[in-house]
């Protein structure tokens, strides 16, 4: 199928939503796609949390708890503010939070493939993109999108402050300015509880064709390539990811079932993720809150890369404003990179809004992805 053909397929849902119906009819068309270039694919289930707002919502409920409760027990409030902070850092570094087994869950699906080399060998390259879509939320608003990570900040500012501020309770305690100051950092977490309620209760789901329909077309661009001169020395695997805009909960579950099978110095990771407008990167770390800096080999292979035609217009990029599926990775050692394409003022292209369709998509981008994927995956093979 052809690229046009599998971004109309995929928008022409209404949504992919994390553990929606929708999601699942997604996933089957990409078994079936795979199924058309005579590979076998699996549909792995798994259980996830629905929205990542939920987890967000407590955490942002437990540091005003804790910072009610410090003007009379300073030491029990600084301890449920830092037990919020602790999860907030888990959260937003990719990681369950105490909250995560009291949120309900449903079914989601991965889509694997394996497409073994020509010889016998236990080098791998895993191919990964998620096919799942975002539901809108008022800070992606195009009017606001460039101040996500502004606004990300001063919540992680508003949570040390709150640490602090709780911890002061011990001697300020009894003064009205103190608690008049917890009462104002406690607004500064309502108002993220009431961007995040207004998520789940206003806003629909995105019709995703950048994000990351884009990417899934461009998987399968790189399959039919390599499936045509199968790779010499690696096996490959080939992963569409659900839940990952729920908290890469796909990707987690993937790790799970697979790791022993996946050696990290025998592994390779490459993640595309957003490329249907704008200017190709390879990502070289990412983290919202810690920094994970990705492997120096292989970014070196993707840099030698970008020097020669006509990936010459490939910039490197270090990603802080979210996180990718390669977080889950990294975190564990793997060699990883992701690939994604920003517009000039490094956003991306209409970022969990509902403009995010398949008339704002540049065809010529994903295939300059694919291009890129295909010979960097090739130039592993050879090493």
């Amino acid at each position: 199928m052809e690229i046009p053909d599998i971004l109309k397929k995929l928008t022409g849902l209404p949504h992919r939503g994390a553990t929606t119906k929708e999601e699942r009819q997604a996933a089957e068309i990409l078994r079936q796609q795979l199924a058309e270039l005579n590979i076998d694919a699996t549909i792995e289930r798994f259980k996830a949390t629905t929205s990542y707002s939920w987890e967000v919502i407590f955490i942002s409920l437990t540091m005003i708890a804790g910072l009610l409760v410090s003007p009379i027990l300073s030491k029990i409030g600084t301890a449920i503010v830092l037990l919020g902070f602790w999860n907030y850092v888990r959260h937003f570094t990719g990681r369950t939070t105490i909250f995560t087994p009291l949120i309900p869950k449903k079914q989601s699906q991965n889509v694997i493939a394996q497409i073994p080399s020509a010889a016998v060998t236990n080098k791998n390259v895993l191919l990964m993109a998620h096919y799942d879509s975002a539901r809108a939320s008022a800070v992606f608003a195009p009017e606001r999108v460039k101040n996500f990570r502004q606004y990300f900040l001063l919540n992680t500012c508003a949570g040390i402050v709150s640490i602090i501020w709780a911890y002061l309770g011990e001697y300020w305690g009894a003064s009205l300015w103190f608690k008049l100051t917890c009462l104002a950092l406690s607004v500064v977490h309502l108002v993220n509880i009431s961007i995040h309620l207004h998520r789940e209760t206003c806003h629909q789901f995105v019709p995703g064709a950048n994000d990351n329909a884009s990417g899934v077309a461009t998987v399968l661009a790189v399959v039919e390539k390599l499936r045509r001169q199968p790779l010499q020395n690696s096996k490959l695997w080939v992963a569409f990811t659900g839940c990952e805009e729920a908290g890469i909960q796909g990707a987690r579950a993937f790790f799970q079932k697979h790791w022993t099978e996946l050696p990290t110095e025998n592994t390779a990771i490459i993640n595309i993720d957003n490329v249907g407008s704008g200017n190709l990167h390879y990502v070289t770390g990412e983290g919202m809150l810690l920094f994970y800096n990705f492997d120096e080999a292989l970014i070196n292979q993707c840099q030698l890369l970008a020097q020669s035609p006509p990936f010459e217009n490939v910039r490197p990029l270090e990603y802080r404003r979210a996180y990718f599926d390669t977080l889950v990775f990294v975190q564990h050692g793997y060699p990883c990179t992701t690939l994604i394409a920003l517009d000039n003022d490094q956003l991306i292209p209409h970022w969990h809004w509902y403009t995010d369709t398949v008339e704002n998509i540049d065809e010529k981008i994903i295939r300059q992805t694919a291009d890129f994927a295909a010979e960097l995956i090739r130039r592993l093979d050879g090493n």
